[in-house]
């Protein structure tokens, strides 16, 4: 009975630990998460430079272009050339801010490094998102597209914005100390994000030319890549960071 009793009062202790371990960790996401909100919107150095590219290249491209009503394939290709250099300008500090404010070694002492990835990971979720619902209204206005399959158009940008959030979330610790940052940012993340450029560019084609018939296999293959990436960077951020 005794040992039973013991038994019992240590699988109670074993689990109040595993609760108080797992609520440690969300609130150093949190914690992380919430820096960079609060830090990006007394600078609002990355917001304004991301929107300010993003309007420029919309600008250039409607009056280069025209419209693309007859031409999905392209104007699929112009918009998804947009984000990724609009994902660029914003991924770019990332961890250089850290870097630059030496407190990169303090957010190693304070916070495991899957906790340091996805809150760092989120912020620039939500960023890119917010350039997202700038860039694209914009485009579809500007180059008078229609998007009949709005649904799937949504999903395919968000699957892609959170794929590109997780591989740019692990190429800025990686490139953080490094010169140059911001233009070996753009030659090492094209090689990752290219899988989900190209499903996604196929995506937004076949929704753009009039239907979702062709979007069922690079729509997986998005959802798959978007799998591996977050999956991939929570198990390796601890060696990149």
């Amino acid at each position: 009975m005794g040992s039973s009793k013991l038994s019992w009062a240590r699988t109670i202790r074993g689990k109040e630990k595993a609760a108080l371990r797992g609520s440690n960790w969300i609130r150093q996401v949190w914690a992380i998460a919430k820096k960079d909100f609060q830090s990006e919107w007394r600078t609002r150095h990355a917001v304004v430079t991301t929107l300010a590219f993003a309007l420029i290249a919309l600008t250039v491209v409607s009056l280069s272009v025209g419209s693309l009503r007859s031409e999905p394939e392209l104007a699929a290709g112009l918009l998804w050339v947009i984000i990724f250099f609009a994902t660029i300008v914003a991924l770019a500090r990332t961890f250089t801010k850290e870097v630059d404010a030496h407190t990169d070694n303090l957010l190693r002492l304070n916070a495991e490094p899957s906790a340091i990835f996805l809150g760092k990971m989120l912020f620039n979720l939500a960023l890119l998102g917010l350039v997202a619902l700038m860039i694209v209204p914009l485009f579809v206005v500007l180059l008078g597209i229609s998007v009949k399959q709005s649904g799937i158009f949504v999903v395919a940008v968000v699957l892609a914005l959170i794929t590109m959030a997780a591989l740019g979330t692990i190429l800025g610790a990686m490139l953080a100390k490094v010169q140059s940052r911001i233009a070996l940012l753009a030659v090492a993340a094209f090689p990752l994000f290219f899988p989900a450029l190209a499903a996604s560019l196929q995506v937004t084609a076949a929704i753009l030319g009039g239907g979702a018939g062709g979007s069922a296999t690079p729509l997986k293959v998005l959802f798959a890549y978007a799998g591996a990436s977050f999956l991939g960077g929570l198990l390796l951020f601890e060696e990149i960071w």
